[in-house]
């Protein structure tokens, strides 16, 4: 899949009801469709993924990789629970070091950001662009008080 840049190639191998838990979102990710929107921002934000060694236990298949992100490499483990029929039904994802952490984090933010604007009016996007850098701003300041 990331060698062709295409995440539809692992799109049969998930369930419909797919948990997604990654160290980059507060929240998990429900379902195939949610999951797999965010695998295509995952693919174009990552150069260079790999895997570097694999294990399985049962039900549970581990990837270790390295990848890169704008100037990090990262190191991380990618957690699967397969069903009965072989399909993923959770994924979770650790990742190492905390700066290229933030910095997926940030470009994935960024890039839903963008999507999001992609459909709206000039005036909207203005506004939704300005009220992010205020809450930016905010909290830089807070972060300036600390």
């Amino acid at each position: 899949m990331f060698e062709h840049n295409d995440p539809g190639l692992v799109a049969p191998l998930i369930d419909d009801d797919i948990e997604f838990y990654s160290p980059a979102i507060f929240s998990p990710k429900h379902g195939k469709q949610e999951v797999l929107e965010l695998l295509s921002v995952v693919f174009d934000i990552f150069e260079g993924y790999r895997v570097t060694d694999t294990w399985t236990k049962g039900n549970e298949v581990m990837f270790e990789f390295e990848v890169r992100v704008g100037k990090y490499t990262l190191q991380g483990i990618d957690r699967f629970r397969l069903n009965d029929a072989g399909k993923v039904v959770q994924m979770k994802v650790w990742i190492r070091p905390l700066t290229g952490l933030k910095e997926l984090a940030r470009s994935v933010a960024k890039r839903g950001f963008e999507h999001h604007l992609a459909n709206q009016s000039a005036i909207r996007k203005m506004a939704y662009r300005v009220q992010a850098r205020a809450v930016n701003l905010k909290k830089a300041i807070e972060e300036g008080f600390k």
